[in-house]
């Protein structure tokens, strides 16, 4: 082989193992995406302060925190057109993906782009909800958002053994 030349590089079929690694990596992406496209859809059959719609909103512990009345002010800060656009970008999304997925061979540009999409309208509803969860704490009084406060660590202490949110 002279100095000039470089050895020719082939591409190998992915192995198993990456292909079932592939799949669960896109069935657990699918699932939060479900999660969120159900957030989108309402705020909770009965107002349950564990309401996982709530959380999938990007709003944790939040979810759990709030008082009803402020979950109901939080439900009438939000823009639901723009839910719904977000939410409808997301099933376009998961319908690409599902195509991207049958096509042969397969389409790998056409799922990034697809799963692109999803992520960029879940930011979306995320950012949404986060802009109405604030303007729902800056209207509340001190006293209202110390217990707020309250209620947060104690949601924070249930869901995963933290000690303060001080």
């Amino acid at each position: 082989m002279s100095e000039h030349s470089k050895p020719i590089v082939t591409a190998r079929p992915a192995g198993r193992g990456l292909k079932i690694a592939l799949a669960l990596s896109l069935a657990v992406n699918l699932a939060v995406v479900g999660l969120i496209a159900g957030a989108a859809i309402g705020f909770g059959p009965n107002g349950d302060r564990d309401d996982p719609r709530l959380r999938a909103l990007g709003l944790g512990p939040f979810a759990m925190a709030l008082s009803r009345e402020d979950r109901a002010g939080f439900a009438t800060r939000i823009d639901r057109a723009a839910l719904r656009a977000e939410r409808r970008a997301l099933g376009e999304g998961l319908s690409a993906l599902g195509q991207a997925l049958r096509a042969e061979p397969f389409d790998r540009a056409a799922a990034g782009a697809a799963l692109a999409r999803m992520r960029d309208a879940t930011e979306t509803l995320q950012s949404i909800s986060h802009d109405a969860l604030l303007d729902q704490i800056a209207q509340m009084p001190a006293t209202e958002r110390a217990a707020l406060a309250d209620r947060f660590a104690r949601a924070l202490r249930r869901m995963g053994g933290h000690r303060d949110a001080r």
